[in-house]
């Protein structure tokens, strides 16, 4: 449980924690040079928006949703959009009461300062809902000019920061590193890649990504985090339902865990649908893939969610209607349609368990 601090404790924190950060930083950077990163201990610990509890308490856990997707600052300066925050708050915390109830025990929030993370109301959601929340520190394809000009050190500090002091000046904690490319990598997305992989090898977090799997991104990407020293079993390559089966085996046989987590994107849509692509694999094709996978001994490497923002402001208003109509389960969409469909074409109960329950706990460990 996280006590409330006030606002000049708050920004206290937030000028104290750079500083503190900065040293740790530099702290953990001299070892990793001595050693070639941090002790290869099996963490048993993660943190939640509501304190840090063992991983064996994760349970099922949904490997890349949103409570919301946005832009920096919005959700406090325009409440409106969301219906406002009492309102979305009651309601997001209703839904993730739902799946708490219909069997999940975990999420992972993947939203990053330029996604519109707002630490305490994923807290406020948290509490009430009964939901596990785990927050992310990193960056996705939004840059601001005040982060698109840091280097990858400074980067770097301030996931750090947000991994040991805290987040938006509380004392709640990163438990993941998110980071994200559109198709191609360029300069900016480079940096955030080199100043994930640096964060993670100093504190021992695992990494997720946004990686477009049609464009063979999470290639691209293996080959940064790979040249910046850090083990592939700490990365999660996210999106990777939606991709050539030979990028999958390729990914896997090299130790990265893949995050199966666009599973709602497969159904037919109508035009202007957000978020539909053309050409996406459909249900069967990603079913169909995955059943591959588990056939040849990797579903110790495969998680599952739904990437499903319970709000998100990035597509017109017009157009949120057609992207709640495309995947009314919402975040239940894996427990309800998902997972029912894959045992159809014969992945057995066991191997759900692996990928649902098993999976994440190992990849929180570093195991």
């Amino acid at each position: 449980m996280t006590s409330r601090i006030s606002r000049r404790e708050a920004l206290g924190r937030v000028a104290a924690g750079i500083s503190i950060a900065s040293a740790f930083t530099s702290e953990l950077a001299h070892a990793a040079q001595r050693t070639g990163g941090p002790p290869a201990s099996r963490r048993t610990m993660v943190n939640t928006v509501l304190g840090p509890i063992d991983t064996s308490k994760l349970g099922f856990t949904l490997s890349h949703e949103h409570i919301i997707a946005s832009s920096s600052g919005v959700w406090q300066a325009w409440p409106e959009l969301f219906g406002g925050h009492a309102k979305f708050i009651a309601t997001a915390s209703d839904q993730l009461k739902r799946a708490r109830d219909e069997g999940v025990n975990t999420i992972i929030d993947c939203t990053t300062i330029d996604l519109g993370r707002d630490i305490r109301m994923m807290e406020d959601v948290s509490r009430r809902s009964g939901m596990q929340v785990i927050a992310a520190t990193g960056h996705w394809n939004d840059p601001s000019n005040s982060m698109r000009s840091r280097t990858v050190e400074e980067l770097a500090d301030f996931f750090v920061r947000e991994i040991t002091v805290g987040i938006e000046g509380t004392d709640i904690k990163a438990g993941i590193i998110k980071v994200a490319n559109g198709n191609m990598i360029d300069p900016f997305g480079e940096k955030v890649f080199r100043a994930a992989a640096r964060a993670s090898r100093m504190t021992g977090l695992p990494i997720t990504t946004h990686s477009p799997g049609q464009a063979r991104v999470g290639e691209k990407q293996a080959v940064i985090f790979e040249e910046e020293g850090l083990t592939p079993s700490k990365v999660c390559i996210g999106h990777s339902d939606n991709s050539p089966a030979d990028y999958q085996s390729g990914l896997v046989r090299r130790g990265y865990y893949l995050g199966m987590d666009q599973l709602p994107r497969g159904g037919p849509v109508p035009p202007g649908t957000p978020l539909q692509g053309p050409g996406a694999l459909t249900w069967d094709q990603r079913y169909a893939q995955i059943k591959a996978l588990v056939d040849a001994g990797f579903a110790n490497r495969l998680m599952v969610g739904n990437d499903h923002s319970l709000a998100m402001t990035l597509q017109t208003t017009a157009s949120d209607p057609l992207r709640i109509a495309a995947n009314p389960d919402g975040m239940l969409f894996a427990v309800r349609r998902a997972i029912p469909a894959l045992k159809k074409i014969g992945i057995s109960d066991q191997a759900i368990r692996t990928m649902t329950i098993d999976v994440p706990k190992r990849y929180f460990e570093g195991s």
